[in-house]
């Protein structure tokens, strides 16, 4: 509450309007979940008397930071309730994502002890492993919402119009209590030792570290990015909390899988042979890719009506996935190998059992 108040006094001070707003209606709402429900009246109706609702709507739609050419939105903003992330994590990353949600959590005790640590976190590793899950899962377990960057709105045509859009953002998000997340983050924090890149690029980066190190202690930063090595040795110091978010390991997979077919009829997850082999398979697909295979599986058993998801019918969509065609031999001793006998084959492929022999009789 007491970090509340200094942001107010900081408002007022700097003739910022919406900070003063945004950090007093965070003042009544802990106020009133703390029983005080008459000074939290009194402030409300202070925000409200202070303008009509008009106006209130207009300063509403002018918060939002816009590009100065384009004219698009910049930010978007996501409640903190908006969803309910459902992530599976390996441990080590599930440690460092929890240290760092209790670091946010704690932000008032840590303030009025004059410990100032900087509530930064960088997210990297390959695509689909769930650095921008991981963001909308600290949102929610710490109450603030997600104020995600648009970056084909920060990198103007105009390139001296991207530091300016940059300011905006970190402007917008010192507001207010939120998180601001900056994904795909290498966009704009490449190396500047980088001699393909522009010199007016090289001078957007100073501009990024400048406005990190300007945000106060009570902001939150997250970025996330797929290339780590692009990024400028500069920009990683800024990070409090580094995390790499790699493959899920054998466990955090067999978690995933078994999140993914709640609800359904899946005989093989009870089969540890059968499962095991669906798992090791997997090995090399991220969480994203094992989502989105399960979900057409939950589609075609929701259109038949049976609700199942049937091992042989796995094995034909990992076999599938990659959308490349191949030979009709290869994709037969696959599900052979995998333990489908051959009548099994001959109805999944819609050939005869003769030609299943067939290909299976060749060395």
């Amino acid at each position: 509450m007491s970090s509340d108040i200094l942001r107010i006094i900081e408002g007022g001070l700097n003739n910022d309007r919406r900070k003063i707003i945004n950090y007093s209606n965070r003042l009544a709402a802990r106020l009133e979940a703390e029983g005080d429900v008459q000074l939290a009246r009194c402030i409300k109706e202070q925000i409200q008397n202070s303008t009509v609702k008009s106006a209130a709507t207009a300063d509403a739609m002018r918060m939002l930071p816009l590009d100065s050419d384009s004219k698009l939105q910049i930010v978007e903003v996501i409640p903190e309730d908006a969803t309910r992330t459902h992530i599976v994590l390996s441990d080590g990353v599930g440690r460092q994502v929890g240290d760092f949600i209790e670091l946010v959590n704690h932000s008032e005790e840590l303030e009025q002890a004059g410990v100032n640590v900087p509530k930064s976190m960088l997210l990297y590793g390959a695509p689909g492993c769930g650095k921008t899950s991981i963001a909308h899962y600290v949102s929610e377990k710490t109450g603030l919402p997600l104020v995600v960057a648009r970056l084909d709105g920060i990198v103007s045509s105009l390139l001296g119009s991207t530091a300016k859009n940059l300011r905006k953002i970190f402007n917008y998000a010192c507001s207010m209590p939120c998180i601001l997340f900056l994904d795909e983050f290498d966009a704009i924090a490449k190396a500047r030792d980088d001699n393909h890149e522009l010199g007016e690029l090289k001078r957007v980066i100073n501009s990024l570290l400048q406005n990190i190190d300007g945000m106060p202690a009570s902001s939150v930063l997250i970025a996330a990015t797929n290339h780590p090595e692009l990024l400028d040795k500069a920009v990683w110091r800024r990070f409090m909390t580094k995390v790499e978010v790699g493959m899920p390991d054998d466990e955090s997979r067999r978690k995933i899988i078994l999140d993914l077919t709640a609800g359904f009829k899946c005989p093989f997850v009870e089969d540890s042979q059968k499962m095991k082999i669906v798992n090791n398979l997997m090995q090399k697909m991220s969480p994203s890719d094992i989502s989105t295979l399960f979900t057409k599986l939950k589609v075609k058993g929701i259109i038949n009506g049976s609700k199942t998801i049937d091992y042989e019918n796995v094995l034909v969509a990992i076999f599938e996935y990659d959308g490349k065609e191949q030979p009709q031999d290869s994709f037969v001793k696959f599900l052979n190998n995998n333990g489908v006998n051959q009548s099994n084959i001959a109805q999944l492929l819609h050939i005869s059992a003769r030609s299943v022999r067939n290909i299976l009789s060749k060395k």
